[in-house]
């Protein structure tokens, strides 16, 4: 009996999908937080800080990623609506001849800059950035495969999909930690990471080879869509990492490699309602597609998502310090006082993360205004509060709370 039938108590397909993605997600975001766990303690802060700024910075390029990611789930769950598998076909095969090309393209620019990279954070050794960057060309075609499962609604193949790639990197990255690579190992860890997710992905959408190729879809259709949704997802995933970023350049080491223990920590009320945004964008974009009623999917994933993050910040005002003495140990207790104020900033920004996914599933692809907005003034407010690590926390606040409403009101102002 699959999962899916297991669960079926839940008594409806959404919830049922979401309870499906959330246990997926639990998975992953346990073994990305063992990892960054097993890092923060074998390693020193300042190998830390290093390794934290560069995965930020990666995760900020990543915004391509899942740009792919949410265009070719768009355009999958249409064309799985009316039973174009041949169409959803030939989006894989042109996505992994086009991605691949563009992947090594990227890559190659990047090498060329990696000493000025590494010169901006502080980073002596440029191979750092070399060995990470290595994984963009599988980065390019992995969230294209998570895509088509994502659009097809195969949640279970999806899960094992997200979850694999996360086992990757803790396996491998602290592997080649205690193997002593330092922070190359780690790093590496992402790259083994992406090669294992791609090979374990590409196995759940082998049925698709045995339908007949498509030649009417063209990839420029899917690249018109992702313009937009584009901005709108880079603004969304660089206001949760810019912080760290230009904290390590701002800030001493030290003071960096803090900063980086509450951020790891609070962006857990970020990544634990994960699962709900993976659900409500295909299930909206399908509704949408077939005429039918949508809304109620974006209030039940914004219910679920102040439930779930609420409880997490909920757990870092009452028990700060024990949290951060038993994950990181008592050396990084002196920022306990700003765990629960930067997971609750994290709470915002999820909430604005699921009306994101709403809008760009119903073609709203204007959402990205606000965001642009918000990421602007979150990068002033930083440069401007530079010395207090509070005060950073603080302006987190405000303006992930500023974007949720802002993003809220626009999307309430179309639909009405």
């Amino acid at each position: 009996m699959s999962i899916t039938k297991k669960f079926n108590i839940l008594g409806h397909e959404f919830y049922r999908d979401a309870f499906i993605m959330m246990i997926a997600m639990t998975l992953s975001n346990f073994f990305n937080y063992l990892y960054q766990l097993l890092m923060g303690r074998f390693l020193t802060p300042k190998e830390y800080g290093e390794l934290f700024s560069l995965l930020s910075l990666f995760y900020i390029f990543s915004v391509l990623f899942t740009t792919i990611n949410t265009s070719i789930t768009k355009f999958t769950a249409v064309y799985n609506v009316n039973n174009e598998y041949g169409k959803i076909k030939s989006i894989l095969i042109k996505a992994t001849k086009s991605f691949t090309l563009l992947g090594i393209g990227m890559y190659i620019v990047l090498v060329l800059l990696s000493p000025i990279i590494s010169s901006f954070l502080n980073i002596e050794d440029n191979m750092y950035v070399i060995a990470l960057f290595a994984s963009i060309p599988f980065g390019l075609i992995l969230p294209a495969y998570q895509g088509i499962l994502r659009g097809l609604q195969r949640f279970e193949a999806l899960g094992i999909s997200l979850s694999s790639w996360a086992f990757f990197k803790l396996l491998f990255g602290f592997g080649l930690v205690m193997f002593g690579y330092g922070v190359l190992g780690g790093v590496l860890g992402v790259f083994l990471a992406h090669v294992g997710g791609f090979l374990i992905t590409l196995l759940f959408l082998k049925d698709l080879f045995g339908y007949k190729h498509n030649h009417d879809i063209e990839l420029k259709d899917i690249i018109k869509y992702s313009g937009l949704a584009f901005l709108a997802i880079f603004a969304y995933t660089t206001m949760w990492n810019i912080d760290v970023i230009l904290v390590k350049h701002y800030l001493s080491p030290l003071e960096a490699g803090n900063y980086s223990a509450i951020s790891v920590l609070g962006k857990i009320a970020l990544f634990a309602p994960g699962a709900v945004s993976m659900v409500v964008f295909p299930k909206a974009a399908e509704k949408y597609e077939r005429g039918e009623k949508h809304l109620h999917i974006l209030l039940k994933g914004l219910v679920l998502v102040f439930l779930i993050s609420g409880g997490v910040v909920l757990l870092y005002a009452l028990f700060p310090k024990f949290i951060i003495a038993f994950i990181y140990g008592e050396k990084y207790l002196s920022v306990a006082p700003y765990l629960w104020r930067y997971g609750l900033a994290m709470m915002f920004l999820a909430m604005s993360g699921i009306v994101m996914n709403y809008a760009l599933s119903i073609n709203m692809t204007q959402i990205f205004y606000p965001l642009i907005g918000t990421l602007l003034l979150e990068m002033g407010i930083i440069s401007f509060l530079r010395t207090s690590l509070g005060g950073i926390v603080n302006g987190m606040i405000f303006v992930s709370a500023l974007a949720f409403f802002l993003t809220a009101l626009l999307l309430w102002r179309k639909i009405k």
